[in-house]
């Protein structure tokens, strides 16, 4: 599908998407006790998430789980937080997803998965596997992906706590913090000190009703169509800031930017007033932030850096690249050497952004193109966070038509 995309002035106000960093965690407490999401936004990976667990829960009550095969689809997340699970719960499975998603190796998980007890066939999609876990002390590396330790969280508390130490460096250390945040707020002890991670045995079932709260990261692509068009918006339903910390970050750092940005109560109000300085951020700990700064550097005029970058190149696309090929196609300087530099000359054209498969590079060329018109090639990739995203940016003044 293609975007095609005018120029266009985005403001007014518009509620945000659903996080599905926050409600694939308060699914996976679903095996944890009782969890009741109301309204629940159906994107591709909450809907990967959703299908994994159940699927799960059902063989919990069968002695026989090797027939059992769950697909995991694109959703990276679901994948590497199940894994830990099933080896703790000793599940016999086979595991399978998308192209994407077969791409992307296991790493340091599979190493450790397999030092414990389990048996995986292979270092990547598809695979299957087989034993059980026995340990309560996990000492394994903090450098490759928060979400192996948020699963490895969910596997000791299902089988009566224990300790997690990380090796350094700890990477997307907000996305662990995330984790814990939710947890001990459903009823859990989940105490993350230095590298060290205790996790108390359960004392009773977890328990949650309501919705999922409002994404930030999400939210900063209709925030930056703002700031680079010189609209005003208002976005709403944040109502557990404190779970994203690190994603929360944004609001203050295009604040620090020179862009009129600040959160009240559970609202983020933003206004385009074409004054953003350039600025150098590091996103170590929170890598998919990268995508929304490189939307703001397109608003600051002169050279911006974003450091901290290694795990870019593992995501739905290689991020360094997708992302300085994304602004160089509007007639913004870009190169990834060391983190990603941007160059903005005031200079810009219409833009035609290829189909990366990567949804935050698609919203990231759709935020281009309301300045000076563009296509989006692979638009329907959105749909894997952010289904609503198109109908949003309609919403809120983006002129576009989509195309099949």
């Amino acid at each position: 599908m293609e975007a095609h995309i005018s120029p266009s002035v985005i403001g007014g106000m518009i509620k945000a998407p659903q996080s599905k960093s926050i409600a694939i965690r308060l699914l996976f407490a679903s095996l944890l006790g009782d969890v009741k999401l109301d309204n629940v936004e159906a994107s591709e990976d909450v809907q990967a998430a959703i299908s994994a667990i159940a699927n799960v829960k059902n063989a919990l009550g069968s002695r026989d789980h090797r027939s059992l095969s769950i697909n995991i689809a694109g959703s990276g997340t679901t994948l590497r937080m199940l894994l830990p699970v099933l080896g703790f719960l000793g599940i016999n499975c086979a595991l399978t997803g998308d192209q994407t998603l077969e791409k992307r190796p296991l790493g340091v998980i599979k190493t450790w998965l397999e030092g414990n007890g389990a048996v995986l066939s292979g270092d990547r999609l598809p695979l299957r596997i087989s034993g059980k876990i026995t340990t309560d002390n996990v000492e394994i590396s903090g450098s490759e992906s928060s979400q192996y330790i948020s699963g490895l969280i969910y596997g000791l508390l299902l089988s009566g706590g224990g300790k997690i130490n990380l090796i350094p460096p700890v990477r997307s250390r907000s996305y662990i913090e995330m984790t814990c945040s939710v947890l001990n707020d459903l009823g859990c002890t989940v105490n993350f000190k230095g590298q060290e991670i205790e996790v108390q045995p359960l004392d009773s079932r977890l328990r949650f009703s309501g919705e999922v709260p409002g994404d930030f990261l999400l939210s900063s692509f209709y925030a930056m169509g703002s700031i680079i068009t010189g609209g005003e918006l208002e976005i709403t339903g944040f109502t557990h800031p404190e779970w994203s910390s690190g994603d929360s970050r944004i609001v203050g750092i295009m604040h620090s930017s020179g862009a009129d940005s600040y959160l009240d109560s559970d609202s983020w109000h933003i206004e385009g007033k074409g004054n953003v300085k350039p600025f150098e951020e590091n996103v170590e700990d929170s890598p998919d932030m990268a995508v929304s700064l490189a939307a703001l550097a397109s608003a600051a005029m002169g050279e911006s850096r974003i450091t901290g970058t290694p795990l870019l190149g593992i995501k739905e696309s290689d991020r360094n690249l997708s992302i300085t090929r994304t602004l160089e196609s509007f007639g913004i300087e870009a190169s990834a050497d060391n983190g990603i530099v941007i160059r903005n000359t005031g200079i810009y054209h219409k833009g035609i952004v290829k189909n990366w498969k990567d949804h935050r590079i698609a919203m990231l060329g759709t935020v281009l193109a309301m300045r000076t018109g563009g296509i989006i090639h692979g638009a329907e990739s959105v749909a894997k966070s952010n289904p609503h995203f198109y109908d949003d940016i309609i919403r809120l003044g983006g002129k576009l038509t989509l195309r099949s």
